[in-house]
């Protein structure tokens, strides 16, 4: 019997120590069940306000889709030149107001030649008039001497070569430099030709 009652006071201290590691257990879960909640309440208002966000965003995806395709050109065309310049960095906040500046930048040249096309049509007009002055040109000094014959033959090759390429120009204008490049071409053969007469 004295077994018996030794082993049930082990088993009695057992117990009243599994109960009072349970009764400490209710307390510490009490304190993390309310964090739990304050957790859950959280993540709770986290998806809805992520559900909002998406709903908001639905109507501008044609747009925000141009613009990230963007983004992410330019963000690959930095991250290559990151890997030739990473001697050169030193801080993220120059490269990244770097391409934000380029990215106006080209904006802003986009508006800029919407404007620059009627400027360039008469650019054209001008250069299809110059064209036709020396053609002119070439018809007054057929009788000038020899000597200017080559001068003159190259001359007439450059008319009919920019003529040629005005005529397939004329429904392709797109810049101004392109135009003006040519004008000063044809100003200054125009200078040497007069320089040579």
């Amino acid at each position: 019997m004295y077994n018996k009652t030794s082993l049930a006071s082990k088993s009695l201290s057992t117990l009243v120590t599994f109960i009072r590691f349970l009764s400490s257990v209710d307390s510490l879960m009490t304190n993390e069940t309310s964090l739990a909640s304050k957790s859950l309440s959280t993540l709770v208002t986290f998806i809805r306000f992520l559900s909002s966000v998406d709903s908001l965003m639905t109507t501008e995806s044609s747009l925000v889709s141009k613009r990230l395709s963007t983004l992410v050109t330019f963000i690959r065309f930095f991250s290559s030149m990151d890997s030739l310049m990473s001697n050169e960095i030193t801080l993220l906040s120059k490269s990244f107001s770097t391409l934000f500046t380029f990215t106006r930048f080209l904006s802003c040249v986009d508006s800029l030649m919407a404007n620059e096309t009627f400027f360039a049509s008469k650019s054209l007009s001008t250069l299809v008039t110059f064209i036709r002055f020396l053609s002119s040109v070439d018809s007054l000094m057929s009788n000038k001497s020899s000597i200017f014959c080559k001068s003159l033959s190259t001359l007439v090759t450059f008319i009919r070569f920019f003529s040629s390429v005005d005529s397939l120009m004329s429904n392709k204008i797109t810049f101004l430099s392109k135009s003006f490049s040519t004008l000063v071409t044809f100003t200054r053969l125009h200078c040497s030709v007069g320089f040579l007469m």
